[in-house]
């Protein structure tokens, strides 16, 4: 299969003590610079935040996205795998928003992250046939990159 993903949902929140076009830079550093939508929500604690949310159905954008990442964090997603997927066929991962800021696109280890969600085409929709699509797709990305 030569396009096992058909869309990547890419979300981040930028809090009241953040500056908003840094958030978009560490966004669009992530998943490039695409039509963001931006809405409002107030915290649990009444405080104001915004969150920056973009989709990519381009396969050529999606796997930019995944020569992106840091090579050891690139192979914890391959070997992570069947855990980063839910019984939907999405595969979620979770980039360091500081990191993604600076052009470091790599893992991120708590909740100031960019949420990234890629939806992966597998028919029936399974989670044990698209895992291993996944990782074979992944593993081309990883080949190639060297």
């Amino acid at each position: 299969m030569n396009r096992p993903f058909s869309a990547l949902h890419a979300r981040t929140f930028c809090h009241a003590t953040e500056d908003l076009e840094k958030v978009r830079t560490a966004l669009e550093n992530t998943v490039g610079q695409h039509e963001l939508r931006i809405s409002k929500i107030d915290g649990h604690h009444g405080n104001p935040i915004t969150i920056l949310e973009t989709s990519l159905e381009d396969m050529n954008a999606i796997d930019a996205f995944f020569r992106k990442i840091e090579r050891a964090d690139f192979d914890k997603i391959l070997s992570s795998l069947n855990s980063r997927m839910d019984e939907g066929c999405n595969l979620f991962i979770r980039i360091d928003k500081q990191a993604a800021f600076k052009g470091d696109i790599r893992l991120g280890r708590n909740d100031d992250v960019v949420f990234i969600r890629i939806h992966v085409r597998s028919f029936p929709a399974k989670l044990e046939i698209a895992s291993p699509t996944v990782r074979d797709h992944l593993q081309g990305i990883r080949d190639e990159s060297g």
